[in-house]
This record gives C-alpha cells, structure tokens and sequence, in this order.
C-alpha cells in the first residue's frame, strides 16, 4: 500500500513540477510603420473622441489549459465620433500597459482613439495606432476637423461588471490535489485496518 502512496505523490509532484516549468510567452512591440493621420483614418474601423469611465483587466483562456492572456477593457464616454461610433458609451480593448504594444490609458482623461476590430469583432487600439491623448492630438483633430456627437445613448457599466481576471484554474488544481489526497488517506487508513 505504501509504494502506491509513493507513487501517487510522485505523480503530483511531477504534475506540480511540470505546470512551473512551461514558459511564459515574451512579448516585444515593434510597430512597422506609424501611419500619417489621413491613412490612419481611412483604415481605422472607427474614429472617435472620448473620456477614460472604467478600465478593467480581463482573463482570456482557450479551453482549460491554452494560452493565459490578459488584456485591458476600456470603458469609453464618446464626446465626438468622426467614423464608425454612432454610441454614446463604446468599450475598447487593448493589451495593457504592461504588456506588448498596450495603451497607457488614465480613467477620467480624454483621448483620440484609432480602433481596427480583431478576429472576434471586438474594437482594439494599440499604440501603433495614432490613439493619444486629447492634448497630444492637434495634428490629427486637424485633419479630422469637427466630428458630431453621438446619436444612440447606450449605457455599458454593467456590461463591465461582468467582466474579470479570475482565474479558476488554480482553484480547479487545488481542489483536485485536495480530493487525490483525501483518496489516498481514505486508501491508507483502509489498507491500515486490514492488515
């Protein structure tokens, strides 16, 4: 009974050892070519001016074991739009501040902001787009002149609150842990009084 037990713990511990040593991704951003204000606008999915509400840090994980991916929900009060937002609150994704290519974005400051719609139709903006700050825009509200405000009142807190970080994985892990070693207690205590 004992070699099992020996057995089972070395399989967690090797289990243990295995999810510390699978590496973390590497991230660099490098921007190909900064577009001018005129190409930026016609390639952008949408165009608009707006105050910072919320910023939130999402969990992205395909499946159970895929790639950990964190990424930043901005929460957007659209003051003026030029292209593609006819609402009044919209939420813009990034890859955070910390990470590759992410936009420092401040709640309660206001920015110009360039979006492009990813693979799942989220609008993004990273700072290889000409996303700034309202009063480091000048060149680009130049050529944009006078948007108009938004028509369609919307209103995303709750949407936001949904939103999370946590990550189960790590309860789902412990707790299996705990059930493997209250099964081998349940197997050692049985083998003890049979023998």
């Amino acid at each position: 009974m004992r070699k099992y037990i020996y057995v089972l713990l070395s399989a967690i511990l090797l289990f243990c050892s295995l999810t510390i040593l699978v590496p973390e991704k590497a991230y660099a951003c490098s921007c190909a070519e900064y577009p001018d204000p005129n190409k930026a606008i016609e390639e952008a999915e949408a165009v608009f001016a707006g105050e910072v509400l919320n910023i939130k840090e999402e969990r992205k994980q395909k499946g159970i074991v895929g790639a950990i991916e964190y990424r930043d929900v901005n929460l957007f009060e659209v003051q003026e739009t030029w292209k593609g937002i006819n609402q009044s609150q919209v939420m813009v994704y990034d890859n955070g501040h910390d990470e590759s290519c992410g936009v420092n974005f401040e709640e309660n400051k206001s920015y110009l902001v360039y979006t492009y719609k990813n693979k799942e139709g989220d609008l993004y903006t990273s700072l290889c787009s000409r996303t700034a700050e309202i009063s480091k825009a000048g060149e680009d509200l130049t050529v944009l002149g006078q948007g108009k405000p938004a028509d369609k009142m919307l209103n995303l807190e709750g949407e936001m609150g949904r939103i999370t970080n946590k990550d189960y994985d790590m309860e789902i892990f412990i707790g299996g842990i705990v059930v493997v070693l209250a099964l081998a207690v349940f197997l050692f205590k049985r083998a003890k009084r049979k023998g």
